[in-house]
């Protein structure tokens, strides 16, 4: 456009100098055309007037041509507008019938968008609908479809992963959490799926290892999967090795690992599971020195020896400085009744009901007063049982 209007302003002064020239040798001039037998005679001022005109027409032209051409176009892009309106009342649709759980619905609105880009969001959600419909594999064809999208790839595959685990499917999990970037293997969702599939697969090695420089991400989840972890490993050597290997494993480990609590259960119950449990006493009461841990202390009620003097000199220390410990009183009550000194478990037992009847307390109390033969006691203490159930 500027280069027409540049074009005018050049043949226009060309005009004005022919007119200016034919005013100052006054002499008008003489122009003759003749096209296809047609004769046109006039002066300089009318051709000058004549081309003028034709060439404002050939710009007005030119003018209605591009306001054609600009509104044809403006109609494809609202007609692609259009389109794009009815994706998105799709889109819309389809996670708001999700959400209200009209899974058909959801089904029918998001098949419409199925190849549209939404960054993998419309592939997840249909996903979730072919799940809540009881079609797995469905599902999954969604999921892998959605990892080709940047911002919907991750979710993708937690999604991947969790449908590999619940098939009992450590490799294909382990596969795929192999294939993250470290960015996105160092998210807690990711570690916790890698845990889980690691302890299905058996690695139970590889797990703690992994576990020491995920504890910080994991925070209160750390100590009973590091549990696991260790009773899953210590029993394999268990059961491989026997139980003197068991304890020569653990005495070779660093003393930092000793010193896990979360290990230290592992082991405990190890020992228990071996019938070792005059060792699990003398850990226990070794690995509480600083006081009672809320992962060892329950222990002490799966320890069944004729004397356990040691775990019971033990929490009758911690009594003397916390003498309405329900939790003291529970367990002093139970690993006595396992050594069968009903006397020392009567008077525990008693004292933490009347602090706080709880169930497992009254049920033991009421197997001791049955083999006292005392049945109308035992009775009354196994109908407060069941009443604390309620």
């Amino acid at each position: 456009m500027n280069q027409l209007i540049r074009i005018f302003v050049v043949f226009f002064v060309l005009l004005i100098a022919l007119v200016i020239a034919a005013m100052f040798f006054d002499d008008r001039g003489y122009v003759l055309v003749e096209f296809s037998g047609r004769i046109i005679e006039m002066n300089v001022m009318s051709l000058c007037i004549s081309l003028i005109f034709i060439f404002v027409g050939l710009m007005f032209i030119n003018f209605l041509i591009k306001i054609s051409l600009a509104a044809a176009s403006g109609s494809k892009s609202w007609l692609g507008s259009w389109g794009q309106r009815k994706k998105q009342k799709a889109f819309t649709q389809g996670l708001l019938a999700l959400a209200e759980t009209n899974y058909l619905t959801a089904r029918e609105q998001l098949s419409k968008i199925e190849d549209v880009d939404f960054d993998g969001l419309n592939l997840l959600a249909a996903a979730d609908v072919e799940l809540q419909l009881g079609q797995p594999e469905k599902a999954k064809v969604f999921w892998k479809k959605a990892t080709s999208y940047n911002k919907a790839a991750l979710a993708a595959k937690l999604c991947l992963i969790r449908d590999a685990l619940n098939k009992q499917d450590p490799s294909t999990a382990l596969s795929i959490i192999e294939d993250l970037d470290e960015q996105q293997q160092s998210q807690v969702p990711v570690i916790k799926l890698w845990a889980q599939a690691l302890s299905q697969a058996g690695k139970w090695q590889l797990l703690k290892d992994k576990l020491k420089g995920w504890k910080k991400p994991l925070g209160e989840d750390y100590e009973p999967l590091m549990q696991h972890a260790s009773k899953g490993s210590f029993a394999e050597i268990a059961s491989k090795e026997g139980a003197a290997q068991l304890k020569q494993s653990w005495q070779s480990l660093p003393r930092g690992t000793r010193k896990d609590p979360a290990q230290q259960a592992s082991y405990i119950q190890q020992l228990i599971d071996q019938g070792l449990h005059s060792d699990a006493e003398n850990a226990l009461v070794e690995y509480q020195k600083s006081g009672p841990h809320p992962l060892l202390l329950p222990l002490f009620r799966q320890i069944k020896l004729p004397n356990p003097s040691l775990a019971i000199k033990k929490l009758e220390a911690w009594l003397k400085h916390d003498d309405e410990n329900v939790d003291l009183l529970s367990i002093l009550g139970n690993i006595a009744h396992n050594a069968g000194d009903d006397v020392l478990a009567e008077k525990a037992l008693a004292k933490a009901i009347k602090l706080e009847g709880r169930q497992a307390d009254l049920i033991l109390m009421a197997t001791i007063k049955e083999n006292q033969h005392d049945d109308g006691q035992a009775l009354q203490l196994y109908k407060q049982s069941m009443q604390q159930a309620k």
